[in-house]
């Protein structure tokens, strides 16, 4: 007897104690742990630098280049047509440049010409430009258009050339006046004409030559230049004369020939001492009187 009563109560203590430790565990470390990390992460970090580039350009009005006008160079038999070329005129948001002065007119070819277009305060360029307009991002509010002229059969060509050198002689101090210095211009040629031009700002002591090219003619690079030459525009260059300050007092004058006086003095046959002693007398004073004059000549 008191071994069946063993047995009834032993199980009826493990059914109570199994139940209730597995359920309170289990469900409670699963649900709480996954849903506190993953909503709160994602959505705050996406959306706050998206709206940032698009702020420089609020305000402003877009626009874009108007085309140059232009005509190709052709020929008409042997006759030369050259080319035009010409920017748009300026608009409220463009301003347009075309700095055609720079080169022979009308145009030679073949040859490269540029048009630059600028934004006014308050405008930017479209996203689209025209074809032909070009962009440039270390000049973001200039755009510019290029236009390549080729060459043509009938087209003139010459090879470059320079200036030649003006004949310049300075003022000389002659039996005591002073005489005027003169500038003699080159001849006329290979498409350059000269032309002599007083310095504005000091006529008295600078003397310009001009040397003009005729249409068709180009200068050759500046380092071929004479010395004294510039070229300082497409088709002009200049000569700067300098002109030596010479002064000249009564009495003073330049020397004759080496060798003059002695054939004089020989011409005049002198026949005894006393007038051989007075010309040598004369020959030491005209000396003197010529060294103090040669002094008193500057710039030579």
């Amino acid at each position: 007897m008191p071994a069946i009563a063993a047995d009834t109560e032993g199980p009826i203590q493990t059914a109570e104690v199994t139940p209730e430790a597995t359920p309170e565990v289990t469900p409670e470390a699963t649900p709480e742990a996954t849903p506190e990390t993953t909503p709160e992460a994602t959505p705050e970090a996406t959306p706050e630098p998206t709206p940032e580039p698009s702020a420089p350009d609020d305000g402003l009005i877009e626009v874009v280049p108007a085309m140059p006008a232009i005509t190709w160079p052709r020929c008409e038999g042997d006759k030369y047509i050259p080319p035009t070329l010409s920017a748009p005129p300026n608009s409220e948001g463009i301003e347009y440049l075309f700095e055609g002065y720079w080169y022979t007119n009308p145009f030679l070819v073949p040859i490269d010409l540029e048009v630059s277009a600028s934004l006014k305060e308050g405008y930017t360029w479209a996203a689209e430009m025209p074809d032909g307009w070009l962009l440039f991002a270390e000049y973001p509010d200039s755009a510019e258009y290029e236009v390549k002229f080729e060459d043509v059969p009938c087209a003139p060509h010459n090879d470059p050339v320079v200036p030649e050198l003006p004949v310049v002689t300075q003022a000389e101090c002659v039996d005591g006046e002073l005489t005027e210095p003169t500038v003699t211009l080159p001849e006329a040629g290979d498409g350059i004409t000269y032309r002599l031009a007083d310095h504005v700002s000091d006529p008295e002591s600078t003397h310009d030559v001009v040397a003009t090219l005729s249409w068709s003619y180009f200068w050759a690079k500046e380092e071929k230049f004479p010395e004294g030459w510039t070229w300082s525009d497409v088709d002009v260059a200049w000569y700067d004369v300098k002109l030596d300050e010479v002064t000249c007092e009564p009495g003073a004058g330049q020397p004759r020939p080496s060798g003059a006086e002695p054939e004089q003095l020989a011409a005049t046959g002198p026949s005894d001492a006393a007038v051989l002693g007075g010309a040598a007398l004369l020959t030491v004073a005209a000396g003197v009187s010529l060294i103090i004059a040669r002094r008193r000549v500057t710039g030579r």
